[in-house]
C-alpha cells in the first residue's frame, strides 16, 4: 500500500492544494510527495518511510483505534458516536515542518485541505519536529541586570563603599561608539535575524526590582528596534544601573529616579518575563544577563529558583542564561555566583560565563545547542465523546542527522473517526522535556468529515 507525505498549510503551493487521493490507495500522482519534500524548513525530509533510516518503520504495523477500544465497545454500540470507514483504506503520513510542529490545523476528508474519499478508513500517523533553537515564528525577551555591580563607581571616601570602583559592565569605547556588554549581546542577537523573520522582542530590566521605565512588553522587531535602539535611547535603555551608594564616577548612567534599589533580584525579573510569555503562540527566546547573585528578602537563591521553574513551564521556551564578570578590570571571580546561577538555570549547558564585554557579544552570538531527554516524550490522541486521552506511541525519537537544531518524532498510525454528516475533531498532543527542564509541545488538530 502506497503511503503519502500530507503538504503543510505554511508554504502551501497551489500545485500541492489541488492534489487528491483516488480510489483507496492510489493519489493522482506523485507530486503531493514530491512538493513536500522540496520543503526547506523540513515538512518531507526526501526519505523514505518505509526504508532503512528508522524513520517511519512500523507507523502503520500497530494501528490505534480508539472507537475499537474494548472500555469503548458500549459507547460504540451506540448511535451518533465516531466510527472509522469501511471503503477501503488509505495511509498518510503528516509530515510537518519546525515552523508547524508546535500547532498545527487540518482538515480532512472528500472536501477537506486533506483529500480522502468518503467512507475510506483514513489511517493517519505524525511525524513531527521539535527545533527550539529556529529563529521563525519567535518571541526573544531579553532580562537584563541593572544593579550597581554593573557599573563603575567611585570609591567612598569615608571608607563605606560596597562595590569595586570599576563595575562588570562599564560604558566602554568600541571605536568611536560608546557602548557596553549587554547593549552588545542585544545587537548580536537581533543581528541574526532578518527584517522578513517573524521575531518580536521584548526587554525585562531590574535590579532590586523591576526597572518598568526601561522594560517593554514583546514587540515586532522592527518597532523594538527603532524605539529601544534608536541613537538617543540605545545607551539609556541597555547600559544603564542603579547606584549601590551616591559615590559615582558615571553620572550619566545612573537611572534616574530609581524606583528600585541596587539589588540583583531575580525572582521579580523571571515572574514579568513568565507574565509576558504566558498565552503567547511559537517559540520563545530568554536571554537573562546578570553579574551576580540573587538578593532579597527571605531565601532570595530558593525564590528565584521557584521563580525560574515556573517561567520554564512556559511551553517551546528556549532558557540562556550569561555571567558577566570584568576579568580585564582585575576583579575577582565570582565562582559561588557562577555555580548559583547554574543550579537556578536547571542546566550547566544553559550557562556561560563571559570575562568582558566583547566575550559577552561572542557567547551570545554562538549558535546554542538544546538536549532533550528521549525518555521524556509522550503523546496522546483525543477523540471526543471517547474518553479519557489515549496514549499514542511514539515509534521513532532522535536528532535530526540532517539539522543539528531538530529532533524528530513519529507517532503509531491512528484511524480516524467520523461521522456522515459532522465534523470530528482528533486532537494530537506531543510533549517532550529538554535536560532543564523546558517542556517542548505539539499540538495537531485533525478536522476529519468522512461523508460530508
Amino acid at each position: 500500500m502506497k503511503r503519502w507525505v500530507v503538504c503543510g498549510l505554511i508554504g502551501l503551493t497551489a500545485a500541492c492544494a489541488q492534489k487528491k487521493f483516488e480510489g483507496t490507495a492510489k493519489a493522482k500522482d506523485s507530486a503531493l510527495a514530491d512538493e513536500a519534500n522540496k520543503n526547506p524548513n523540513g515538512s518531507g525530509s526526501g526519505q523514505d518511510p518505509n526504508g532503512d533510516n528508522g524513520i517511519g518503520v512500523g507507523a502503520f504495523s500497530d494501528i490505534l483505534d480508539v472507537a475499537e477500544l474494548p472500555k469503548n465497545s458500549e459507547l460504540r454500540a451506540m448511535p451518533g458516536v465516531p466510527t472509522a470507514g469501511e471503503m477501503g483504506k488509505i495511509e498518510q503520513t503528516l509530515d510537518l515542518s519546525c515552523e508547524q510542529t508546535p500547532e498545527f490545523t487540518a482538515t480532512v476528508g472528500p472536501e477537506g485541505f486533506v483529500k480522502v474519499p468518503a467512507q475510506t478508513k483514513a489511517l493517519v500517523n505524525i511525524k513531527g519536529r521539535f527545533c527550539p533553537t529556529i529563529s521563525s515564528n519567535l518571541t526573544v525577551l531579553f532580562i537584563i541586570d541593572f544593579s550597581g555591580s554593573m557599573g563603575p563607581g567611585d570609591p567612598d571616601p569615608n571608607g563605606n563603599a560596597t562595590v569595586p570602583a570599576t563595575g562588570n559592565d562599564p560604558r566602554i569605547m568600541v571605536g568611536t561608539q560608546a557602548t557596553c556588554g549587554r547593549l552588545l549581546a542585544v545587537e548580536a542577537i537581533l543581528n541574526k535575524f532578518a527584517p522578513t523573520d517573524r521575531v518580536n522582542v521584548g526587554v525585562v530590566t531590574f535590579a532590586g526590582g523591576l526597572i518598568e521605565s526601561h522594560t517593554a512588553a514583546p514587540q515586532n522587531q522592527a518597532t523594538f528596534k527603532s524605539t529601544r535602539l534608536a541613537d538617543a535611547a540605545r545607551l539609556t535603555n541597555f547600559c544603564s544601573y542603579i547606584a549601590p551608594t551616591k559615590y559615582q564616577t558615571n553620572p550619566a548612567a545612573l537611572v534616574l529616579n530609581p524606583p528600585v534599589e541596587g539589588g540583583t533580584n531575580y525572582e521579580a525579573a523571571f515572574q514579568r518575563a513568565a507574565q509576558y510569555l504566558n498565552g503567547l503562540r511559537g517559540r520563545k527566546a530568554v536571554y537573562f544577563i546578570t553579574d551576580g547573585r540573587p538578593t532579597g528578602m527571605g531565601d532570595p537563591v530558593a525564590s528565584a529558583k521557584l521563580a525560574a521553574a515556573e517561567l520554564k513551564k512556559v511551553e517551546n521556551l528556549y532558557f540562556n542564561a550569561f555571567f558577566l564578570q570584568n576579568k580585564q578590570a582585575g576583579l575577582p571571580e565570582d565562582t559561588v555566583g557562577l555555580n548559583t546561577l547554574i543550579d537556578i538555570a536547571g542546566s550547566k549547558d544553559r550557562v556561560v560565563k563571559a570575562d568582558s564585554a566583547q566575550q559577552l557579544a561572542i557567547e551570545v552570538g554562538k549558535e546554542q545547542t538544546v538536549q532533550i531527554d528521549p525518555a521524556s516524550i509522550q503523546a496522546t490522541l483525543t477523540i471526543n465523546p471517547y474518553k479519557p486521552q489515549e496514549p499514542l506511541k511514539i515509534i521513532s525519537f532522535q536528532q535530526d542527522p540532517n539539522n543539528s537544531k531538530a529532533w524528530v518524532f513519529e507517532t503509531q498510525g491512528f484511524a480516524l473517526d467520523g461521522l456522515d454528516q459532522e465534523a470530528v475533531t482528533h486532537l494530537i498532543e506531543v510533549s517532550a522535556v529538554t535536560l532543564d527542564k523546558t517542556k517542548l509541545s505539539s499540538k495537531v488538530k485533525l478536522v476529519y468529515d468522512k461523508n460530508p
